[in-house]
This record gives C-alpha cells, structure tokens and sequence, in this order.
C-alpha cells in the first residue's frame, strides 16, 4: 500500500498537477478531479472535484474488513497506519457505477472526523480562480454538489461538498 502525502502524491501516483493558474492566492483554490465511473447506463464517466483543503491524502484502495450491520454507502474501515478510517462509496452517492473497480481512496478531514471516499480514478489538480466556480442550485446532486467548476480546456468539473455528504450521512 502506497500513501501519498501533498504535495508528492501528484508524482506518487500518476497523475500531474496542471497549470490551470500560477499558484494559489486570496481569490484561488486547488481542486482535485477524480471519476467515479458511469451513470447506471453505463455511459459517460463524469468529472468531479473537491476543494484539497479538505483532502488529507491519496492512498491506493487497501485490504477492506466489512462493517456487519453496516448500511450503504458505508464499504467497510481500513487500518491505515494504525489509524482506523471508515470507507464510504462515493460512485454510490454520486448515483455511478465504476467500470474499473473502486481503485483509489481519498481520505478526508473534515471536522475533527477522519473518513476515506473510494473513487475509481484521480486525474489530477488544478489551480482554479472562484470565478471559474459556478454555485450550485440547492439541492442539486441530492444536495452534494456546491458548484460546477469551469477548467481552461472548457471541461467542467461538478465539485462535491465534503461536509455536507457527511452530514446527510449523520441524518
């Protein structure tokens, strides 16, 4: 097993940080872009964001115990250096379905609360300006969803609120 700590995990695990700015300032953001996987149909795989202040660390999918009793979208804990992290499935509540496997775990902090979110594939950060943040409507992606961020290439990234997924997930 792999972990990755910022600002080394770019080269870690493959994937590059981009140059979508010159550095981050009052008025910018690093957001990590992640897959999911595909709608049910399996077609498209969307792109999603988080904001890395929220990210603690990117570590390859580890050995996995099951939780008995546990209800979705809970996938089961992982011992990650004697630290014991609940495993949520993120296609799950992004309503996808990944067509490689559960690869990769983002693992979180937000709070005073520890979490990981497997994630089939993580492509890289940008540097955004929040003009380039577009809110989201309330309620959009069952409330997960805090903006859709536009990227220079003209791809457009939906950025996920961390606290709020975990929130919903205490209600």
């Amino acid at each position: 097993m792999s972990s990755l700590d910022y600002p080394r995990r770019q080269h870690a695990t493959g994937f590059r940080k981009s140059k979508e700015g010159d550095g981050i300032g009052a008025d910018s953001f690093e957001l990590l872009l992640f897959r999911l996987g595909g709608d049910s149909a399996g077609e498209r795989s969307e792109l999603f964001g988080i904001n890395v202040s929220n990210l603690r660390e990117i570590v390859a999918m580890p050995p996995m115990t099951a939780i008995a009793g546990a209800r979705a979208p809970v996938l089961g804990v992982v011992n990650l250096r004697g630290q014991i992290i609940r495993v949520l499935d993120l296609p799950a509540m992004g309503g996808c379905v990944p067509a490689t496997g559960l690869n990769i775990m983002l693992v979180t902090e937000a709070g005073e609360a520890t979490q990981a979110f497997a994630v089939e594939a993580v492509e890289e950060i940008v540097v955004l300006g929040h003009e380039r943040l577009r809110k989201g409507e309330h309620g959009a992606g069952g409330g997960i969803i805090s903006g859709i961020a536009r990227l220079d290439d003209g791809r457009l990234a939906q950025v996920l609120d961390i606290e709020t997924i975990l929130h919903q997930l205490r209600a």
